[in-house]
């Protein structure tokens, strides 16, 4: 009995801890790299993205302003809510870090409320390193929402990797 016992207590505690659910694995090379509190994964406790895995996701197109460019600009990508959602994360905060290791807070929730875009397209073209690629998070900014000077300075570009904070 006291082995049966054993065996209970110890499916019981692995489902209280949550399911680790895996994620393919990247075919083509890493474009995003996500760590941290996450129930969705493909590699040693992260999710690593390929281009081909990002076109998998909601894919949008918005004309758009930021305050890093002249006149509307035309942003494709997946939406970060949609790679949220890919990967089991509904709160928490999200540390993004750039190429070159600047990172900035963005708040979960900011994916919903904003529509929040992970452009890996600028203009009809895919972007690069040299034109703030391989990643811009783009938050839509047409006047209509209800956005901040601390919403601008999360759109950060050059992004490879995103740390999942609780």
């Amino acid at each position: 009995m006291p082995r049966y016992l054993i065996l209970a207590l110890s499916m019981l505690a692995s489902l209280a801890c949550g399911p680790v659910l895996a994620l393919d694995a990247p075919a083509g090379s890493p474009l995003l790299t996500v760590s941290g509190d996450l129930t969705v994964t493909n590699a040693d406790d992260v999710a690593v993205f390929d281009l081909d895995m990002l076109h998998a996701l909601e894919w949008r197109e918005i004309d758009t302003y930021t305050p890093y460019s002249e006149g509307p600009q035309r942003f494709a990508g997946p939406t970060l809510a949609s790679l949220l959602e890919a990967l089991g994360v509904t709160e928490g905060t999200l540390l993004a870090i750039a190429l070159n290791d600047y990172a900035i807070d963005i708040p979960v929730s900011d994916a919903r409320d904003f529509d929040v875009l992970l452009a890996i397209e600028h203009n009809g073209e895919a972007m690069r390193p040299r034109n703030k690629g391989p990643i811009w998070v783009i938050y839509p900014m047409n006047g209509t929402e209800p956005l901040t000077e601390a919403h601008g300075s999360r759109m950060i570009w050059q992004l490879n990797r995103i740390t999942v904070r609780p």
